[in-house]
């Protein structure tokens, strides 16, 4: 590898060497500070991954280098990467699967994907017997339980929070590390729930490719209930009646978001007061939420309330017949249907009939495991983040740093002498301050083989010309949550900044993450460039009941903001009008 561009970029893995921004862009969507990779990339992310991959069954610790340097993920440029290559070798190794199939689960039909390089090392008959039994588990086992019981042991751990101001600095150190334990626990988990999800999956769209009946595949996982992604957006939904059917609410809203819980809190009416306990249990239940959860230095619903504040603004908009319990009730009746006529297809094979209907009960299972476990994981990250920010506000309060978030501009490694003397480091946070702007008006390849490019390659964001989608234009992607639905397209970038979505327009983002879910509930459809059928904004879009397609290359770049776009959420087409 050349010179590294960011303090916290590692060296590539010369075994497993293909590298994508796929599913990791969710939760690390922006440049990765220092010492939140240092810290928590190594001792949480990677070996969490690699405690997953030892319980399938599918690699010996043999097999990579030390934890610290990364295999399956690693930082470069500043951003966070997964490595494609070791899912690759997963799926070598699972009978019955294919590299193709693991890449579609990752990278959708996204163009310029290095191709699989058979590698001797790949095959490995003790490991695909080890990774048979866990394969056969997937179906029938329920992961929920499980998962509850880091849910209870997470709730417990929080719970047990010291008292931050007893504590020194070097102590809210120590306790932001010792968490690092709990965190690997939890990684665990989130990769054997989402791997088990990505393979249940695959097996549903192969059984309905199989008996001509492919769109129904993303039915069959719509509406499986008790996604806890989704949980936020039934109930800020509910928030939104609140501020629709109350003149009060709803002229605080009309003066703008920014103050609103304040200038609400002065107000006597009872009303207020209402939507007031609603929404101090919602930021209770959901502040850990932002738009790049897993980076401490991401804003959070509860540090910057006019997040979530705007996009109940956009829902309490949105007609009652919006209403997302009602249209999953309609799409649980789609589901069962769609379940029936597979079924009714494979009359006849009792086999495949049998290994049908046990990965549509179990998917419904795991896909619920997934976003549960990813929201505990977030949990985690956000512990971690409110006890650095304590740390960070102490020294913006005595002078020695200008803002929170520079305490985030050490290493782990530099930490504790930096709390020793703040000063001596000062210029080396002003230098990779501004390196981090830098880095942040940059676009990082999606995916890379071998050596990431330097800097010098690195796209400007927004730049290049790319060809306007015309009239008649029709971009392909994946189908990931069924339905048709023609609206205004509305291009999104950022939660950072108010977004002006209308009720029924089209969101159409590079990606999304957990804390966009609420923000789905005033649209018609959505469009993402990144993903496939275990992406955020596939399982959400399926829990709210709206059409979806993902893998869109160059959506947000192509599709005029305003045009007017048809979404088939079945077979992943976006027809531009």
């Amino acid at each position: 590898m050349g010179q590294k561009v960011w303090v916290c970029d590692g060296e590539t893995s010369p075994r497993f060497p293909v590298y994508t921004r796929g599913n990791v862009g969710e939760v690390y969507v922006d440049v990765t500070s220092p010492l939140t990779w240092s810290a928590y990339g190594p001792h949480v992310l990677e070996a969490g991954c690699r405690d997953g991959f030892y319980e399938m069954g599918v690699f010996t610790p043999d097999e990579f280098r030390p934890v610290a340097e990364c295999d399956f993920l690693g930082c470069f440029g500043g951003y966070v990467y997964l490595n494609i290559s070791v899912s690759r070798v997963l799926a070598v190794r699972i009978p019955g699967m294919t590299t193709e199939a693991i890449d579609k689960s990752l990278f959708g039909d996204y163009p310029d994907v290095p191709p699989y390089r058979v590698d001797p090392r790949d095959q490995n008959a003790e490991r695909s017997a080890a990774v048979s039994v866990w394969l056969r588990s997937l179906f029938t086992t329920d992961p929920k339980p499980v998962t509850d019981q880091d849910r209870v042991r997470l709730d417990a751990l929080i719970a047990r929070r010291p008292d931050f101001a007893t504590l020194s600095d070097a102590q809210l150190l120590d306790y932001f590390r010792s968490l690092r334990v709990e965190g690997r626990r939890l990684l665990k988990r989130h990769v054997l729930n989402t791997y088990g999800s990505n393979v249940l999956i695959g097996t549903i769209a192969q059984i309905c490719q199989a008996v001509g009946a492919s769109e129904l595949a993303a039915r069959v996982t719509s509406a499986v209930g008790d996604v806890d992604s989704a949980v936020q957006s039934f109930e800020l939904w509910e928030l939104s009646r609140q501020v629709k059917s109350s003149p009060v609410v709803s002229a605080a809203f009309d003066q703008g978001v920014v103050g609103l819980p304040e200038r609400l809190r002065v107000s006597a009416e009872p009303q207020t007061k209402r939507f007031l306990a609603q929404w101090d249990a919602f930021l209770d239940r959901w502040g850990f939420l932002g738009p790049s959860v897993w980076e401490f230095r991401s804003p959070t619903y509860r540090t910057h309330p006019e997040i979530p504040l705007r996009m109940l603004d956009r829902a309490r908009q949105a007609p009652d017949s919006s209403s997302p319990k009602a249209r999953a009730a309609a799409l649980i009746a789609e589901r069962e249907a769609a379940i029936a006529e597979v079924s009714g297809r494979l009359t006849g094979n009792a086999e495949m009939h049998g290994q049908f209907t046990a990965a549509a009960r179990s998917a419904a299972n795991y896909l619920a495991a997934r976003e549960r476990s990813k929201v505990l994981g977030t949990r985690l990250m956000d512990e971690a983040r409110t006890a650095v920010r304590e740390l960070g506000l102490r020294l913006v309060k005595r002078g020695q740093l200008s803002r929170w978030e520079h305490v985030l501009m050490v290493t782990d490694d530099e930490a504790d002498a930096f709390l020793a003397n703040p000063a001596a480091f000062a210029r080396l946070i002003a230098e990779r301050t501004v390196l981090l702007k830098v880095l942040e008006s940059k676009e990082p390849p999606f995916v890379f083989e071998g050596d990431p490019p330097p800097l010098s390659a690195f796209k400007d964001r927004g730049s290049g010309e790319v060809e306007i989608a015309g009239a008649g234009t029709q971009l392909t992607g994946i189908g990931v949550s069924p339905g048709r639905y023609t609206g205004r397209a509305r291009v999104i970038t950022s939660l950072a900044v108010d977004s002006e979505l209308q009720p029924g327009e089209v969101i159409v983002a590079i990606t999304t993450d957990a804390s966009w879910g609420p923000l789905f509930l005033a649209a018609g459809a959505v469009v993402v460039e990144t993903g496939a059928a275990v992406s955020h904004a596939a399982i959400v879009s399926r829990e709210l009941g709206i059409p979806a397609a993902v893998s869109v290359t160059g959506a947000t770049r192509r599709i005029r903001e305003g045009s007017t776009i048809t979404v088939d959420g079945n077979t992943g087409t976006v027809t531009v009008h």
